[in-house]
């Protein structure tokens, strides 16, 4: 089982006028950014880097790092780049919200038999939406995506160990079937 993304969210305890600080950023930086409205924008300070998004009333969300240090150092660094275009920034508030996990079952599953074996109350499986399973098991109340290769992406967590519990539980339920 590995991390693939983790994902915080913070509170710069102030508004933001948007296209201000993207412009002042672009300056500054070689920044990829990209504005969804006049309440919300998504920047890059580095190519293939953390997406940070920004919102007018000063929270904002990290995605995309791969480890809970990396996560923190990006915060880190984008609070460095706000000062650094002169934005006055109180003490602010930063919490790891979710890591996201990859796991291989080493099996390949029958997707339609799973999902009626897991319980149809804990899960969704519209093969013409989505090619995987989505089970939320009402222990240890994560997210598992299941698909017919095997492979589990598991959320809802920032603990690997209540990820690893998921996936033992996950085995041990494809184990049931095959018996």
């Amino acid at each position: 089982m590995h991390v693939v993304s983790t994902m915080g969210s913070g509170d710069l305890r102030r508004e933001l006028e948007l296209d201000s600080v993207i412009q002042a950023l672009k300056e500054e930086f070689d920044i990829e950014a990209n504005k969804h409205s006049n309440s919300m924008a998504t920047v890059r300070l580095e190519s293939g880097g953390p997406a940070f998004t920004l919102y007018r009333t000063g929270s904002y969300q990290i995605r995309g790092t791969e480890s809970r240090q990396h996560l923190f150092d990006a915060n880190k660094e984008l609070l460095s780049a706000l000062r650094g275009i002169g934005l006055e920034i109180p003490d602010t508030a930063f919490d790891h919200k979710n890591s996201v996990y990859l796991e291989d079952l080493e099996t390949t599953v029958e997707l339609e038999t799973l999902a009626v074996h897991l319980g149809l109350e804990n899960v969704e499986y519209e093969p013409e939406q989505f090619p995987g399973v989505i089970y939320r098991p009402p222990e240890p109340g994560t997210v598992n995506l299941i698909f017919a290769s095997g492979k589990t992406i598991i959320s809802g967590t920032i603990h690997e160990e209540i990820a690893q519990e998921s996936a033992a539980h996950l085995r041990q339920k494809l184990a049931s079937l095959s018996t």
